[in-house]
């Protein structure tokens, strides 16, 4: 199953590669543009693989499970890795439009494919560790791309970036230690499993707090959430689609993971508190949204509002809530990248996304024009566009759920996000400029548009063919809650131990430990495993025959 390793060597490889080869040219491109599309056939067999075989398992050097790394993919992490490669590839191919070879910083695509590997790396984990590590790619990656065409006024916007998601990942790697200090493994299988036994232990709940903690400020939920409307904006605008299209979506890709993989299914107060506070989410950032008066600005306050959509349907932490988060995502990623691609072209055409200072746009770009429609009345949720359909699960389940505040908060910030699109199409397509031009001459902003046609015509055929969508979604929630298959596909890989004992030893070890004897048994007296059991358990030992010993673990004391 090696072809699960692919989607992070050819990101890693292609990174590696362009990073030696420093001189922009148009082959490098093409090696790129490659690359990408290869990441784009390796995760659309990806999908199609997982849905018929289910979760697929490889072993890093084929060290036994739980020690070894270990990469899995499902469904949803498949899906989640086919959106990376689309948007990755818009976001490419608008930027070689928009930006000569010449002018081209050398490090920008090797960049770009670290923050892809990140992302990568990020869905295909199967540990809570390299999830940390994958993290840490990803955002150091973005670090560097956010200042390296900056200046220095721009500079003074990442700040936030910086200072905020480093805070995030001092807590995120003291909750990966106290993890392991509490659970003894890190591996999602494993945790799953020995989470089951500690059911309502309120230590359990506290680390799930700190964690989901932790993926909010990568999602960008309230409070600290001000990072991202004041960095996105100042990023080159292919940089920007991708951002606003990914990066949230790996916090929230991790919260799904954590709450329907890794820990128990019992709906308790921290999937109300991540309800409600998405719910506030919401509301504080579409009248963000409705103050801004460039469209930077405006787009980057409303993916903050959207991920609150996506969060709120986690939160509601039911089969059809998790389906209408993972519909919702698919949804999002394709929209929300679009509309900066948009707001691009418009800003090449007027050079600025200045509303005041633009206008004309529908007289020279009609086009453009209808693209920008489609994809704006779809973020604020008007049928039978995809924004529509996924606003729509969420709606139902809430109330269903009698979750009405929550509700009406949801259709509130979809009326604001109405009228904050009203208001770009007003400025910058109907309204007919008296003191800007419009750049018709500029070459560029034709094939700019033709990228964004092509994601628009994707993000119609999820709306236009939303029952197929919303049945892969469902498909994949379904996976994210069969933790048994989870843990079956992952316990069942073979790789090889950590310590192999001779015989002498083996012997040495059945006489250790007798309350150990029986391999069934959890603890030392049975039952659910304590802390302690877990904090002093050793490794696995295997005789020289290749058989288990009767006592399964050694003391480290011993």
């Amino acid at each position: 199953m090696n072809l699960v390793a692919l989607p992070i060597l050819l990101t890693l490889s292609t990174a590696l590669t362009t990073l030696v080869w420093r001189r922009p040219s148009t082959a490098r491109r093409g090696f790129v543009l490659g690359s990408v599309v290869a990441q784009l056939g390796v995760a659309t067999w990806l999908v199609f693989a997982s849905w018929t075989k289910g979760p697929l398992v490889m072993l890093m050097g084929n060290w036994g499970v739980p020690w070894g790394i270990v990469f899995v993919i499902d469904l949803f992490s498949a899906i989640m890795l086919w959106l990376a490669a689309v948007t990755v590839l818009a976001g490419l191919l608008y930027g070689f439009y928009e930006l000569p070879v010449r002018l081209e910083h050398p490090l920008r695509l090797p960049l770009l494919q670290f923050l892809a590997f990140g992302i990568h790396a990020s869905f295909c984990t199967g540990d809570l560790f390299n999830l940390f590590v994958a993290f840490e790619v990803m955002l150091i990656a973005s670090y560097a791309l956010l200042t390296l065409e900056a200046d220095n006024w721009d500079i003074k916007q990442a700040f936030p970036y910086v200072a905020i998601n480093l805070v995030g990942s001092t807590l995120f790697l003291g909750a990966v230690g106290l993890v392991y200090g509490f659970l003894g493994t890190l591996n999602f299988a494993d945790l799953s499993e020995r989470a089951d036994s500690l059911a309502g232990d309120p230590r359990l709940t506290m680390l799930g707090t700190l964690l989901l903690m932790v993926f909010g400020i990568k999602a960008g939920l309230f409070p600290l959430y001000y990072w991202l409307p004041h960095s996105y904006p100042t990023l080159p605008t292919p940089l920007a689609a991708i951002y606003s299209g990914m990066l949230t979506k790996v916090g929230i890709y991790a919260m799904v993971r954590l709450l329907g993989t890794v820990w128990p299914h019992e709906r308790t107060l921290l999937h109300e508190g991540l309800a409600w506070v998405s719910g506030f989410t919401m509301l504080v950032a579409v009248i963000g949204a409705i103050s801004r008066n460039y469209i930077r600005g405006i787009l980057s306050f409303h993916i903050l509002s959207q991920v609150a959509f996506m969060t709120l349907a986690v939160g509601f932490f039911t089969p059809w809530g998790v389906t209408a988060a993972i519909f919702y995502i698919m949804h999002h990623i394709i929209v929300k990248s679009s509309l900066f691609l948009i707001g691009g072209v418009g800003a090449c055409l007027n050079r600025t996304d200045d509303l005041a200072r633009m206008g004309g746009l529908w007289r020279v770009a009609p086009g453009l024009g209808v693209l920008f429609l489609c994809q704006a009345l779809s973020l604020a949720g008007l049928p039978p566009l995809s924004g529509f359909w996924g606003k729509y699960l969420i709606v139902v389940e809430g109330l269903r759920l009698r979750e009405y505040v929550l509700v009406g908060a949801s259709v509130v910030a979809s009326l604001l996000t109405l009228f904050s699109m009203i208001k770009i199409w007003m400025a910058a397509f109907w309204t007919e400029p008296s003191h800007s031009v419009v750049h018709a001459e500029d070459p560029r902003w034709r094939p700019m548009t033709r990228v964004v046609g092509a994601m628009t015509v994707l993000s119609l055929g999820i709306g236009l063919g939303a029952e197929g969508a919303v049945q892969l979604a469902a498909r994949a929630a379904q996976g994210v809650f069969n933790r048994e298959a989870y843990r079956q596909a992952v316990m069942s890989a073979r790789g090889k131990e950590v310590f192999h004992f001779g015989p002498a030893q083996e012997e040495t070890a059945r006489r250790m430990r007798p309350e150990h004897a029986s391999s069934g048994q959890l603890g030392a007296k049975g039952g659910a495993r304590s802390p302690g059991d877990f904090q002093s358990e050793g490794h696995r030992i295997v005789g020289a025959s290749g058989r288990e010993p009767a006592c399964r673990t050694l003391d480290k004391g011993t």
